[in-house]
């Protein structure tokens, strides 16, 4: 699958799962969320610190748990090109 149109299918479940959002938490298909970090070749721990995310739970959000609203936000922002690495970066 091409990047873009993974990062389109990452962006169609996370508007899903928006519509279904309840607690505050967003529920990404963890192996989408795993898939976007192997095609960009990064690690988890530099591939989640953009989101303000520790490598620890970038590792739990890539096997199931449930990504907060802001980071879902981002990663959202992120995969529809509205946000760049640059714009993340701190």
């Amino acid at each position: 699958m091409g990047n873009e149109v993974m990062c389109e299918a990452l962006a169609a479940e996370l508007e899903a799962q928006h519509a279904a959002q309840s607690g505050g938490l967003l529920r990404a298909a963890p192996h989408e969320l795993r898939r976007l970090r192997i095609a960009k070749r990064e690690s988890q721990e530099r591939f989640w610190s953009r989101f303000g995310v520790t490598q620890s739970s970038g590792s739990r959000f890539e096997t199931g748990l449930a990504v907060p609203a802001p980071v879902a936000i981002l990663l959202r922002l992120y995969v529809n090109g509205r946000l760049s690495d640059g714009d993340l970066q701190a």
